[in-house]
């Protein structure tokens, strides 16, 4: 037990109480014979009231301290995603049916005896498991959609925070597809990592479906690629055949030779939409004998077709790669026709390659104008005619490359951005980053997957920009890309906005023609670029007041389901007063499945509705404000069967075994088990904890106090003292 005393000046109190009591002895030398034996009691009234105020005046503090001897925590976690439902255990078993009996058998027995367990159940969420006698209880089913091993050991942690925690054991199949390391997340725990590796090592039997892909962006009546690539293992000298379907209904099919070692086998399918709108085609195998799992047998794949072809004019002011590359990528797309007209350095002003419009209803018979470094002292086109084309006869104009003058009023004005600042600003080489409208609009999603795409554009070469001060985004303006570099952030590289019934999009730097070099794997960045920013600029119709769009047109299993939403005002600026609620349901008539109410991040209403069975769903979204309705709008997604648990099926262990070497545990198989239980350490520990009780801060101290004070005046006055 100890005395603290929380004021600072405590001593002064202590003099000042003890002067007190000696005043009281000194006024008490002399007092009335009548008084007689009751002078001690008044001496200790007054005495006691000023020792209790004393003691509320240096605020103490009784701390009561004990020694506590704690039992020792084991935290265990269970791999209870879908790859543990792969049968390669002993004798046929599921991974995790056989994790759990082991555990039950030959670790929980020996552990639960001298230790205390907590165990978590883990996949892309966690939650816990009870132990009953050194048994696991209500095991959940083994079919999470992804495995996410550094929160398990997140929320372990934080579940035993302030316990005794010893050591750690986790039962995986080592399958980490999602979040952050498991590395540095288990040796932030401090204890040592045990871990049990389940399945089988080897590539067992199995045939799956790695990737499909095929172009975003399409057109009705236009055949479109399908690139299927198809592994196996374990059918060394056999065949299957891939099939391609739509809506049920088998379109081709091709036969494949199947191999014993995962070597991967690339198909090309090619199919014509027939209809505008969206295509879902699922491509497939059919399951074979002994297959470890049939979830990766079959993938979906989306194309929007857009209807007919487009006509593209390309003005340039100036011949330059970005003018070369852009034109070259149109026009080798077969849904595109593309007429060029350039002036030539060095030549005089008639001197042009291709005949200009020489009207505006000539001009109007194009889809998309796309103008590089106009000359707009004597322009290719009439400024009012741009204006014009983008406001009346809704078409698209796309501006490229740094401007080297001011556009006149009549561009100025339907321009996404305005000039800050002196044309002649200082240049300097950029990257580029997706900003938040960019990470969802269509012309910049080069991948389907919302957070690859951002990875992409991470990796995309430098262009040349002005400072971040030359230009600005007007209100109603969309900035998709900026540009990061030393001298400043901030800078708009790619921006958009709606004027009338058309579109308007400014790239505001040189060398974009440097993303066609990039080595995207199976995606041609800049080709996939420019198809979005055509489509954009020339396929969206008169704009809806209320637009829903899904993060991806096709979710694997397991994923989360994310959304934006864009609301418009009667002006056709963005608007975020506005109330938003989605709904998703299985159809159109179908009741929904899940309803969420958003609210405003930025000019965007973002949202998440967790995870969702496999198959196809409808976003309805409405908004209001004020009262009054804004609108309706619609989108589609699906949910495939195949998850990131399908991708492989073998055990993975390298990080795992790394993980329990540096945190000094161990790595065990289901052959080598009955040495972990008795690794673990048991340690019992002696915990001191403190109470501490602010004597100060009582009422009845004060009550004391005065009730002390107020009797020594009550008996004073009966007996006639001053």
């Amino acid at each position: 037990m100890t005395i603290l005393l929380n004021q600072t000046h405590a001593w002064v109190f202590l003099l000042l109480g003890a002067a007190a009591i000696v005043s009281i002895f000194w006024l008490y030398r002399r007092v009335p014979p009548s008084v007689g034996r009751l002078k001690p009691l008044l001496i200790t009234l007054r005495s006691a009231g000023l020792v209790l105020l004393c003691v509320a005046l240096v605020e103490p503090v009784l701390a009561l301290s004990r020694t506590v001897t704690e039992r020792p925590v084991v935290g265990l976690l269970l791999d209870v995603s879908r790859s543990m439902a792969i049968r390669d255990g002993t004798g046929g078993a599921r991974r995790g049916d056989e994790a759990v009996s082991l555990l039950n058998e030959v670790i929980l027995t020996r552990i639960a005896r001298d230790a205390e367990v907590a165990a978590l159940a883990f996949s892309s969420e966690s939650r816990e498991l009870d132990v009953a006698r050194g048994v696991l209880v209500g095991v959940p089913a083994f079919d999470g959609g992804v495995t996410d091993i550094a929160r398990g050991f997140e929320v372990l942690g934080d579940l035993l925070s302030g316990k005794n925690l010893g050591s750690v054991v986790i039962a995986t199949d080592g399958a980490n597809n999602r979040g952050a390391g498991p590395y540095d997340a288990a040796l932030a725990l401090g204890v040592p990592v045990f871990v049990l590796g389940v399945g089988s090592p080897e590539a067992g039997k199995d045939i799956a479906i790695e990737d499909a892909v095929t172009n975003r962006i399409s057109y009705a009546g236009e055949s479109v690629p399908i690139e299927v690539t198809v592994s196996s293992a374990g059918f060394e000298g056999a065949e299957t055949v891939v099939e391609l379907a739509e809506g049920g209904s088998t379109l081709d099919s091709k036969q494949i030779d199947l191999s014993d070692t995962g070597e991967e086998v690339r198909v090309t399918f090619r199919v014509t939409p027939s209809t505008p709108g969206v295509h879902r085609y699922s491509v497939s195998v059919p399951p074979a004998a002994g297959e470890l799992s049939t979830a990766n047998n079959s993938r979906v794949v989306v194309t929007t077709a857009m209807k007919g072809r487009i006509r593209v004019l390309l003005l340039a002011g100036r011949p330059s790669w970005d003018f070369a590359f852009l034109g070259r990528e149109l026009a080798a797309d077969r849904n595109v026709d593309v007429e060029s007209v350039v002036r030539r350095r060095g030549s005089p002003i008639s001197a042009v390659d291709g005949s200009p419009p020489g009207s505006r209803e000539v001009l109007f018979d194009y889809d998309l104008v796309v103008l590089f470094e106009s000359d707009w002292s004597d322009p290719l086109v009439p400024p009012e005619w741009l204006r014009a084309f983008a406001r009346d006869r809704g078409g698209g104009l796309l501006f490229v490359g740094i401007p080297r003058e001011r556009p006149p009023d009549d561009v100025a004005a339907i321009l996404p951005c305005v000039l800050d600042a002196d044309v002649h600003s200082d240049l300097r080489d950029v990257r580029v980053r997706l900003t938040e409208a960019g990470e969802s609009a269509a012309a910049t999603r080069v991948t389907e997957d919302r957070f690859a795409n951002i990875d992409v554009w991470k990796t995309l070469p430098p262009v040349r920009t002005f400072t971040a001060s030359a230009w600005s985004a007007r209100a109603d303006a969309s900035v998709l890309v900026e540009g990061h570099g030393p001298e400043g952030d901030g800078a708009p590289i790619l921006a958009g906005v709606r004027v009338g019934a058309g579109s308007v999009m400014m790239i505001l730097a040189d060398g974009i023609w440097r993303w066609k070099m990039v080595d995207g794997g199976a995606i041609d960045v800049y080709d996939r670029f420019v198809t979005n920013t055509a489509r954009w600029l020339t396929a969206r119709g008169e704009l809806e007041r209320v637009v829903v769009t899904p993060d991806k047109d096709v979710y694997q299993a397991g994923e989360d389901i994310g959304f934006s939403v864009q609301v418009y005002g009667s002006d056709y600026r963005l608007a975020s007063d506005a109330l938003v609620s989605v709904s998703v349901a299985s159809g159109e008539a179908s009741a929904p499945v899940a309803t969420v109410d958003l609210e405003a991040v930025g000019d965007y209403y973002r949202g998440s509705t967790g995870r969702l069975p496999p198959g196809p769903y409808v976003l309805r979204a409405t908004a209001s404000r004020g009262g009054e309705d804004v609108g309706t709008a619609t989108g589609e997604f699906i949910v495939e069967r195949f998850s990131l648990e399908d991708s492989e099926t073998r055990r993975r262990s390298a990080l795992l075994r790394r993980i329990a070497d540096e945190s000094g545990g161990g790595y065990y198989s289901p052959e080598t088990l009955d040495a972990l239980p008795w690794d673990v350490p048991m340690a019992w520990t002696e915990r001191t904890t403190t109470r501490e009780f602010e004597l100060w801060n009582s009422p009845w101290l004060l009550l004391g106090s005065v009730g002390l004070l107020s009797a020594e005046w009550a008996l004073r006055r009966k007996l006639g003292l001053p």
